[in-house]
């Protein structure tokens, strides 16, 4: 972020600060009783420049104030630095901070041409930053100035205009940021994907468009040609930093405003009797309070991060804290019995205490063979499900499972199309796809329970035995895999839910 606007970038600076019409040259304006529309401002008449000086010698003053509107989300910009650059001599600022409402104001501005720029962490995101307004005081006395930022429909024709005819409106804007605090380790990228329906001839086309996005060297970016409304599954990474896999939804405005974190973390895997589990560890914290719509605690709701592994459960205030966490954006999701689970982005820090509240929907009465359940297994089977139903990958859910009755995984991935099955090391079998360029064999990634578990060498049944599997789902074609699944070893994924099998359901008397 600059800290002194220094230039004068006159083409494209009325894109970036709004200024109301007849203020730009000294005129005293009256206050809108509305916000001002950042629409394309109309250059003003030229106007008689008043004398700097009193006849006595002192110098013209003004007191220039006004309100700084953020257009984006119709609301005043609050604690944004407006900067009054003398056109004639740079070194010469004069500065203040918007308040609460918006409002700003500077005393004491000797007249003259002056370059008006804001500094705030909005600019930046929408890659503004940098740009002034060049402005003449020419009068003394109270002088009105409005300044704002540019309106949905402004930013998205600015930012999107080589987009063709029919191609969907929305567009995902903000920063690639490092959890750590320092500058990014590298170029940094947005993946993006979503579901996509489409209905030709009668029948109804579901595809899963993958998008990715370049982040410019300070970290923003813009992903136009998104559905408004639509639910992006969403990853940032650069280098080895990366999020979480997080759930964003694209407001029907049409512009989605998120920053994305990013950070390195430690695989650990713990072996036990069960199995081995894989969690991804770091050095960041999270303490937050789960409460219902009326504002009470919920005592024992439990709290889990799907792709780290980190899990726990509310005590008393329904308050709990996650610690050891790999820094970035990471999904947090929260379940009570009796109440609808929800997920939400968190932003996590390294070395860091970050602070969220969550609060969940109580589940409407229904009748009473329908039961709620808020364990780990239910909510990784509701991911299983949507993702089954989206057509794209193979699965074998528990049910099959029972009765293949294989004896190891590779059995089971027989059954897969697109999977081969080789001889490996001390009698198992290697699993192996073909990779992305179509030809030769590949090692696809192996995700434990939705965490990126190390499998190098292909042999699953090393890694979790195959009486302990209660779901697996498996992808082949790179362009099919679900991004929460992704990884950039050119080749696909195998997905293997654990945990002991429920035991068979029986008939009442027997």
């Amino acid at each position: 972020m600059q800290t002194m606007l220094t230039r004068f970038l006159p083409c494209v600076a009325v894109a970036a600060l709004l200024l109301a019409p007849g203020a730009s040259l000294g005129a005293q304006v009256k206050k809108p009783a509305i916000p001002p529309k950042t629409t394309p401002v109309v250059p003003p008449k030229p106007v008689v420049t008043a004398p700097v000086a009193t006849p006595g010698g002192q110098p013209v003053l003004a007191r220039v104030s006004g309100v700084v509107f953020d257009s984006m989300a119709y609301a005043p910009l609050t604690e944004a630095t407006v900067q009054f650059v003398l056109a004639k001599d740079p070194s010469k600022v004069r500065s203040a901070r918007s308040d609460s409402s918006g409002h700003y104001a500077i005393d004491s501005l000797p007249v003259g041409i002056y370059l008006v720029g804001l500094v705030h962490g909005q600019m930046d995101r929408f890659g503004l930053d940098g740009f002034a307004l060049p402005v003449n005081v020419a009068e003394g006395g109270e002088v009105e100035l409005p300044l704002g930022l540019p309106s949905p429909e402004t930013f998205r024709t600015s930012k999107c205009r080589d987009q063709g005819p029919g191609t969907p409106t929305g567009v995902f804007v903000g920063m690639v940021r490092s959890a750590r605090g320092q500058s990014l380790g590298g170029p940094a990228r947005v993946r993006v994907q979503y579901t996509e329906t489409t209905v030709n001839a009668g029948a109804m086309e579901r595809r899963r468009p993958l998008r990715t996005v370049e982040a410019s060297p300070t970290g923003s970016f813009t992903l136009c040609g998104l559905p408004p409304d639509a639910l992006l599954t969403t990853r940032a990474y650069a280098g080895t930093d990366s999020s979480g896999v997080v759930e964003l939804r694209v407001p029907t405005s049409g512009i989605l405003i998120r920053d994305m974190y990013i950070g390195s973390a430690e695989r650990v895997v713990t072996r036990g009797a069960s199995g081995s589990t894989t969690t991804l560890r770091g050095e960041g914290r999270l303490r937050g309070i789960v409460r219902d719509t009326a504002g009470r605690p919920l005592l024992g709701a439990r709290v889990s991060m799907p792709g780290n592994g980190a899990e726990g459960a509310a005590t008393g205030g329904g308050q709990f804290q996650l610690d050891s966490l790999p820094g970035g954006t990471w999904m947090l999701e929260a379940r009570a019995v009796g109440f609808q689970p929800r997920r939400v982005a968190v932003d996590v820090m390294d070395n860091g205490l970050a602070m969220t509240e969550i609060s969940l929907e109580a589940v409407a009465p229904t009748v009473d063979t329908v039961r709620v359940q808020a364990d780990k297994w239910s909510a990784q089977m509701a991911g299983f499900e949507s993702r089954r139903k989206m057509g794209f990958g193979h699965f074998f859910d528990e049910s099959f499972l029972e009765q293949r009755n294989a004896r190891t995984i590779a059995d089971v991935l027989r059954q897969a199309p697109g999977v081969s099955i080789n001889p490996g090391q001390n009698s198992r079998d290697q699993v192996t796809m073909r990779g992305t360029s179509g030809t030769g064999k590949c090692i696809p990634a192996l995700f434990l329970d939705g965490v990126n578990t190390m499998s190098t060498d292909g042999v699953i049944d090393n890694v979790v035995n195959q009486s302990d599997v209660r779901a697996i789902e498996v992808y082949t074609g790179t362009g099919s895999i679900p991004i929460e699944f992704q990884t950039r070893n050119g080749c696909g994924s195998v997905v293997i839910w654990t945990g002991g099998r429920r035991p068979p359901t029986r008939s009442p008397g027997r």
